[in-house]
């Protein structure tokens, strides 16, 4: 069953957020709780006998929207919820949407499975540099791709969408 606004489950949610993602990539919990409260931050979540298996992380910017985090916890990978959860959100805006992820090596090849995955539901990645500001003060930041959903975008059209996400999601300007 699919959640939308599930805040007052954070604890499991934020257990899924730790297990899934290396700690440059995620905030503190006391960063994620208060991220939580923000009303551009909104969270989409899929509930299976009565636990949260899996949950979407994004912002609703003025200009687009960013999906920061898309994580299923490891008991149920596979089942199709993060395609789910993806194709709900997306087909309720009609704003420009982007995610980041991580440039594809061959030393992680968890890297080209991902980027596969995101190709599949219709994102296409940019070749441009670009770097994910840091999460918490004592990370730096860290070079990411930049994908968008539809088309590519060149990186002049999409520096106004940057500076909302680098303004508003990482608390920091951009000239």
């Amino acid at each position: 069953m699919l959640i939308r606004k599930p805040q007052n489950r954070f604890e499991e949610i934020y257990a899924i957020y730790e297990e899934s993602f290396p700690d440059q990539e995620r905030r503190t919990k006391e960063g994620q709780r208060n991220v939580t409260d923000n009303p551009a931050y909104q969270i989409r979540a899929v509930e299976e006998d009565g636990k949260i298996m899996a949950f979407l992380g994004y912002w609703d910017l003025p200009g687009c929207v960013f999906f920061e985090h898309l994580a299923t916890a490891k008991v149920s990978r596979g089942k199709g919820y993060g395609r789910l959860l993806i194709e709900e959100a997306v087909g309720e805006t009609e704003k420009p949407i982007f995610l980041e992820i991580e440039p594809v090596t061959r030393e992680n090849p968890t890297t080209g499975k991902r980027a596969v995955f995101y190709e599949r539901l219709g994102f296409y990645v940019n070749h441009f540099y670009y770097e994910q500001m840091p999460l918490k003060p004592q990370d730096s930041p860290m070079q990411l791709w930049v994908t968008s959903y539809g088309a590519p975008i060149s990186e002049a059209a999409f520096l106004p969408y940057k500076k909302e996400i680098y303004e508003i999601v990482y608390g920091v300007s951009h000239s």
